[in-house]
């Protein structure tokens, strides 16, 4: 019986350097919404609750996830299973995935944190990400799209008579999974385990 040896390099990159692994067209599309968003993004938490609740958590679980993906991918790929999607592909529906939170999510000078009006359903966080996308001409293909929009799961568009979730969306799934309830406090401030990881915001 053969083994395969798995060499991965557990570097960890900030997002800028995540985001230009993206393939063009969609590349330049992601570099303009992170310049023209960045003090917004910084500044916004990654939930109301379950995970990175912290000022500049949305930005951390972004890159945190992408960053995972990027080894979890060299892992899979190197068992030799077909994957019929790239890193670019994973990379991109990462950082779409929750673009509406910084719009969405607002605390009070009391720390109470609830969805801003009129942005608080799944259908309007759909709705907004769509017209983000269309106010940057960023256009998905169809891959891409299933795998943006169950990239938290199947919910009530589960089948037992056909697939829903294509394997774009599964991956992507399993990378949100283990940030936002496996690692839903990660990074850390200071020594996280994974070296060279750390939250963006000192002191949060």
């Amino acid at each position: 019986m053969s083994t395969k040896t798995l060499t991965i390099n557990l570097d960890y990159l900030p997002i800028e350097e995540l985001v230009a692994l993206i393939d063009e067209p969609p590349r330049n599309c992601c570099q303009r919404i992170l310049a023209d968003h960045r003090p917004l993004f910084e500044s916004a938490r990654g939930a109301t609750y379950n995970h990175q609740t912290w000022a500049g958590g949305y930005i951390d679980h972004v890159t945190d996830g992408m960053n995972y993906a990027r080894h979890l991918f060299s892992f899979d790929s190197a068992f030799g299973r077909p994957m019929p999607f790239s890193l670019s592909d994973v990379l991109l529906v990462f950082f779409l995935h929750d673009l509406e939170k910084p719009w969405r999510i607002l605390v009070d000078a009391s720390g109470t944190v609830e969805n801003r009006a009129g942005l608080d359903t799944k259908k309007a966080y759909k709705l907004f990400r769509e017209d983000k996308l269309k106010e940057y001409g960023l256009s998905l293909n169809r891959d891409q799209l299933i795998g943006l929009k169950y990239i938290e799961g199947e919910g009530e568009d589960y089948s037992s008579t056909h697939r829903v979730m294509n394997e774009l969306a599964a991956f992507c799934h399993k990378v949100d999974i283990w940030s936002a309830r496996q690692c839903f406090d990660y990074p850390k401030q200071t020594t996280d385990e994974w070296v060279g990881a750390t939250r963006f915001r000192a002191g949060s």
